[in-house]
């Protein structure tokens, strides 16, 4: 992240993670040109997974239509969270 300081302010500059354009950086890793998208993808995403709880990444990917890189991303930020399947050792 870039600081810009002006006079009595300071701007956190970063590169939105979706086009890679510059930004002032406020709540979204996103800029506002892709925010909307990004929104929408995610919904699509939710949407998904309460249907379909315990989905793999990549047949989350294929049934949206959301790039892995997105949904990667999406977990990284915390918006997604995995759930790990418990195995039976006694079987």
């Amino acid at each position: 992240m870039l600081k810009l300081l002006r006079e009595g302010s300071c701007l956190d500059l970063k590169n939105c993670k979706r086009c890679g354009k510059l930004f002032s950086f406020h709540d979204h890793n996103v800029c506002r040109d892709c925010l909307e998208q990004d929104n929408a993808e995610f919904a699509k995403i939710r949407d998904y997974v309460r249907r379909h709880p315990g989905v793999t990444a990549l047949e989350l990917s294929r049934e949206t239509g959301v790039a892995p890189v997105v949904i990667t991303r999406f977990q990284r930020e915390g918006r997604l969270t995995t759930e790990e399947k418990k195995v039976d050792e006694e079987k």
